[in-house]
């Protein structure tokens, strides 16, 4: 049985993304990659009966490469579009943000998912 995360997770291999689950990807930020994370569930509100589960879609972008992070972001969430409205948008998207771990920028948008209680 399939859950949400691996139907994003397969749908951006589908894509041609390099894509990882958290703490997965190890090294230094070479190609641009995606890290896909559960951000938690949470009730809908309401006199709806679901929840909403959320999922960060963290795009990884080596230094030396900023001009490319829009494109890339917007390219992403292009892709994205394929799983709707399984996955819909929730129009939050973080500034590029230098990483010196990965010697990278990491930006991310997140998605939403409802689901029955």
């Amino acid at each position: 049985m399939s859950s949400r995360w691996q139907d994003v997770f397969n749908h951006l291999i589908g894509a041609g993304y390099e894509v990882y689950s958290p703490a997965q990807k190890i090294g230094e930020c070479e190609s641009p990659y995606v890290v896909i994370r559960s951000a938690g569930v949470y009730e809908a509100g309401g006199d709806i009966s679901s929840t909403r589960a959320l999922y960060d879609i963290m795009l990884y972008i080596p230094f030396g490469k900023y001009s490319t992070i829009e494109p890339a972001m917007t390219a992403l969430k292009e892709s994205m579009k394929g799983l709707f409205p399984m996955i819909r948008p929730t129009y939050s998207e973080t500034p590029p943000y230098p990483d010196d771990l990965v010697k990278g920028f990491m930006i991310s948008v997140q998605y939403e998912n409802y689901r029955k209680m």
